[in-house]
Parts: C-alpha cells; sequence; structure tokens
C-alpha cells in the first residue's frame, strides 16, 4: 500500500489526492500537520526520496525563512531531518511513498510513474 503525505489547504495536494482516488492502487493518506511524522517514518521518506533531498523543504516558506533553520544547508539529510522534525508545515506537498520510492507530487502528474 503506497502512503499520501497530504495537506488539505494545498491545491497540488488535492489534485493529487484526487488521482490517487481515481488509481486502482490502495492509498492511505496522511494529513502530516495533524499527525506527526516519526523521526524513523522521515528518515524512510529521505532515503527513498526520488530526487534531491533539498526538494523536502519549501525553503520558500516564510515560516522557514524566519526559523533559527534557514541558514542550514538543506542539501544535508541530517539538516533536512531536522528541520521536518521542528517544522512539519515547511515539508514540501504532496509525497507518495510506495515503500520503494517518494515522489514529490509537483506536478501531481508525477504520481503516476506509481499509480500506473
Amino acid at each position: 500500500m503506497a502512503t499520501l503525505y497530504h495537506n488539505p489547504r494545498c491545491s497540488k495536494s488535492r489534485q493529487g489526492l484526487e488521482l490517487c482516488i481515481t488509481s486502482k492502487v490502495n492509498v492511505e493518506v496522511v494529513n502530516y500537520l495533524k499527525t506527526n511524522i516519526a523521526k524513523s517514518e522521515l528518515e524512510g521518506i529521505i532515503s527513498r526520496l526520488n530526487g534531491c533531498v533539498s526538494g523536502l523543504i519549501r525553503n520558500g516558506d516564510a515560516v522557514f525563512k524566519q526559523s533559527k533553520h534557514s541558514n542550514l544547508d538543506i542539501t544535508d539529510e541530517k539538516n533536512v531531518l531536522t528541520i521536518l522534525l521542528e517544522l512539519p508545515q515547511v515539508m514540501q506537498r504532496p509525497l507518495l511513498d510506495d515503500g520503494n520510492r517518494v515522489i514529490i507530487g509537483r506536478p501531481p502528474e508525477d504520481f503516476c510513474e506509481i499509480l500506473n
């Protein structure tokens, strides 16, 4: 079963959710802002990410820019883990994790790699 890390306030995340619903793949939806993601789960996401780890951080977000972490190297996996544990709202969304790889849904159609 795949896991969609979803923020219902985000239009791209809602589009990604719609793609998941209309697919034939079983997808568990996790509203990561309501249910905090465990450190081990974030480590797994980082290790399976299809792309550069810096893509997991919404570095243009005001919360990130104003945080003590804004000067960290976001190409470093340990820094990204620290940031996401403390500031989950700056995690890029939506994310689709099939247990082998994690895809950032920007655009949501990138999920088709897993959903088809």
